[in-house]
């Protein structure tokens, strides 16, 4: 486990010690408040579009973050990086594991101070944030799980470049689930299915989503997540390092 999140941390500090991140979320924010002086155009549903552009741009996010494990990765492999790190008292596996937690904590992070900045200029310009939003926000930041281990199952795969456009295609098709669900060997199960943790339209329209079905999603996104770091682990495995 200490090796383990040696490798997470590693991986949450390069990331926050650049602040270009914090410019980004500054920008994004930013954004989101600009909704505000758009009353005119969206015919005085300000209101929602500042809502919508909120979860739109913490969703897009999550997935820059998701994805970046797919430049990382490979990265290492190429350079020689994993091989020294895996020379040491340290599994294949739990490497994996490390660059998984590292991820998903930084991708946490960063919705969680989108999460926050949207909920102050919310409550600068309107009333108090509906739990509706609040709710689609917590479920972005859950979606963050599996996008993870799908970006990590493509990165071990294959190499950097292919890697990176196979995961953003994967994950754009799992947003797809439900209109994918009724073409036959494309849908069943193989492609997971994010709109399980896509509330969007709900929390924008002021709909609460059941507490039960937003635990249950997010048991669904872990399994997942386990799911495809299983088979990961098994492929980098066989895999042969420099």
């Amino acid at each position: 486990m200490t090796e383990i999140m040696a490798i997470a941390s590693s991986t949450w500090r390069r990331t926050f010690r650049m602040k270009s991140v914090y410019f980004l979320v500054f920008c994004v924010i930013v954004l989101i408040a600009s909704a505000y002086n758009y009353d005119v155009l969206s015919i005085g549903r300000n209101k929602e579009l500042m809502m919508n552009v909120s979860l739109f741009l913490n969703t897009i996010a999550a997935v820059i973050v998701a994805i970046s494990l797919t430049f990382e990765i490979p990265k290492e492999l190429s350079s020689g990086v994993a091989s020294t790190l895996l020379s040491k008292p340290l599994g294949r596996t739990q490497y994996l594991i490390g660059k998984l937690i590292g991820t998903i904590i930084t991708g946490l992070v960063i919705t969680g101070f989108i999460t926050v900045g949207f909920m102050f200029v919310f409550n600068m310009f309107f009333e108090k944030v509906p739990v509706s939003m609040l709710q689609g926000h917590l479920m972005v930041m859950a979606s963050l799980i599996p996008m993870s281990a799908i970006a990590l199952f493509f990165s071990v795969l294959l190499p950097e470049s292919v890697a990176t456009i196979a995961a953003t295609l994967a994950i754009a098709f799992s947003f797809m689930g439900t209109k994918l669900h009724n073409i036959k060997y494309v849908y069943g199960g193989i492609i997971p299915d994010l709109n399980l943790l896509d509330v969007r339209a709900e929390a924008v329209w002021g709909t609460n989503v059941d507490e039960m079905y937003m635990l249950m999603a997010l048991v669904w996104g872990i399994a997942f997540s386990v799911f495809a770091s299983s088979v990961a682990s098994v492929v980098f495995g066989y895999k042969d390092l420099k």
